[in-house]
């Protein structure tokens, strides 16, 4: 059981992403298709909390690429749509296949969401991403763009598309800094019909304003530059998010609050430089309270720990915490001081990408 705590219990958060690295407990069993992903919000969990040193970064570097689907080695147009990385080991290929030597098979296919989790895991680990087969991943976003919406499925297969899919294209687009798999404009009238009546954003047109969706749909505009071509009053999205918060935030009109959503709603709204509007105070609490005595943060008080749920608690902190240090709201140095932790690169939802070095000449 959860206990309230006045502190971030640092240590204990550490040794749960670290755990959590190592193995994945039972619980996880349905997630293996998503094991990047999880040891996504693990590395960066570490990174928040200033404690990467204490990982083998080359291991999981090397584990990262060996997830990369290529190219077919005879024909590379049979899997154009299909390369990126794939969400881990499952399909049980050959471990680090070299790419000259791949060869396509069914169901061998990367998803848009484990592409981005791979991507910004390599480069918090200080890769220059250089064995990225770029225009093969950016050659594969393409075929994932619904020509007619704009919207992004996830898969080339039997895949359903929505909001987090155009953020996650977004981002792998900005990581690599090459637009050419994203038609910006149609994304950007997808967004714009995924608006809501009371002032917010859903994930697909026509469904409910959530706040998951409110942020992908934001970021994605953020990294492609397009943010002022969001069709709405920015000030009513501003009143929706901020009407979210009690104590911590809710995702969605008359839910309980929980702890991912401290993330989702004040990290838009400091997209939005709005975050001075949050109770820091408040919501640092309801992320308190959900702290398990043995390390992790769960959505709820009370309930058992995620690695999802214990890193955007944590991404939030960082945000609140820095921007108190900014100076974008007030806090009296005692009880409402908040722990030092990582800047956040908001829009990619992880702390900022170390430089690289030069190359050798």
């Amino acid at each position: 059981m959860a206990s309230p705590s006045s502190s971030l219990q640092r240590e204990l958060h550490t040794s749960f992403f670290i755990k959590h690295l190592r193995a994945l407990p039972p619980p996880y069993a349905s997630q293996d298709v998503n094991r990047v992903v999880l040891a996504y919000f693990c590395v960066h969990g570490l990174a928040v909390l200033g404690e990467l040193e204490r990982v083998d970064k080359r291991r999981i570097i090397e584990w990262v690429y060996s997830l990369q689907v290529h190219p077919d080695k005879n024909d590379r147009s049979v899997n154009a749509s299909d390369c990126g990385f794939r969400g881990g080991p499952f399909m049980g290929n050959v471990f680090a296949c070299d790419p000259a030597e791949y060869t396509s098979e069914q169901f061998d296919t990367a998803s848009i969401a484990a592409t981005y989790a791979a991507l910004c895991i390599l480069r918090t680990l200080g890769d220059d991403l250089g064995r990225v087969n770029k225009p093969a991943v950016t050659g594969a976003l393409r075929h994932l763009q619904n020509k007619h919406t704009g919207s992004f499925s996830s898969l080339p297969y039997g895949s359903e598309e929505d909001m987090r899919f155009v953020y996650c294209a977004c981002a792998i687009s900005y990581i690599l800094d090459d637009w050419s798999g994203v038609d910006t404009a149609a994304m950007v009238r997808y967004v714009n019909s995924c608006l809501t009546y009371d002032g917010a954003i859903g994930i697909a047109p026509e469904t409910e304003s959530h706040a998951g969706a409110v942020f992908c749909a934001v970021a994605a505009l953020v990294l492609a530059g397009r943010v002022m071509q969001l069709g709405m009053d920015q000030a009513e999205l501003v009143r929706w998010l901020v009407f979210r918060q009690q104590g911590g935030f809710q995702g969605r009109c008359n839910k309980d609050p929980d702890t991912c959503y401290a993330f989702w709603n004040g990290a838009t709204l400091d997209l939005l430089g709005q975050h001075a509007l949050v109770d820091i105070p408040s919501c640092r609490d309801f992320v308190y309270a959900c702290q398990f005595p043995f390390g992790g943060i769960a959505k709820y008080p009370d309930t058992t720990p995620d690695v999802m749920h214990a890193y955007y608690s944590l991404a939030w902190l960082s945000i609140a915490s820095n921007s108190q240090r900014r100076g974008a709201s007030g806090s009296d140095g005692g009880r409402d001081a908040l722990p030092e932790l990582a800047p956040l690169d908001t829009k990619l939802q992880v702390p900022h990408f170390p430089a690289l070095s030069p190359p050798k000449k």
